[in-house]
């Protein structure tokens, strides 16, 4: 489960891999996130563990992800596992282009412990969907 306290914002937590165009799968339902199960567990001691969602979708209307902007510097993640609780305080939240997207940076196998969520936003264009990703990063707290 994750939640953010502040933006009274809870979702469930499904293990996701990949679509068939190797991208992140992604949850249909904007009330689910994923987490990238190929890539380190929340809590894990070296790199980023990487949860993606939906802010709305034509099918299922706008989910929890749409408070997601208005998320702060130090703010409370808490993630629930079956194990327990990791804790992260939020460092970055980042607009960033689609074409601008560092993916080597954000699913980092290595390096400090992070937790990254990120969801679309920016302009959202008919013919190519939203333009930009929102990227909230945290630390363990």
């Amino acid at each position: 489960m994750l939640t953010i306290p502040r933006l009274d914002l809870k979702m469930p937590i499904t293990a996701v891999t990949v679509d068939a165009n190797g991208a992140m799968a992604i949850p249909a339902r904007p009330t689910e996130i994923g987490w990238y199960s190929y890539g380190p567990r929340p809590g894990a001691t070296r790199g980023s563990a990487v949860l993606g969602g939906h802010v709305d979708s034509r099918e299922y209307g706008v989910g929890p992800l749409v408070g997601l902007k208005q998320v702060r510097r130090g703010d409370e993640i808490i993630i629930k596992t079956t194990t327990g609780a990791e804790r992260f305080r939020v460092t970055t939240v980042r607009l960033i282009s689609k074409q601008n997207l560092n993916l080597g940076d954000v699913f980092k196998r290595e390096g400090e412990p992070l937790l990254r969520i990120l969801t679309c936003g920016g302009t959202y264009r008919r013919s190519g969907g939203y333009q930009a990703n929102l990227v909230v990063t945290g630390e363990p707290a």
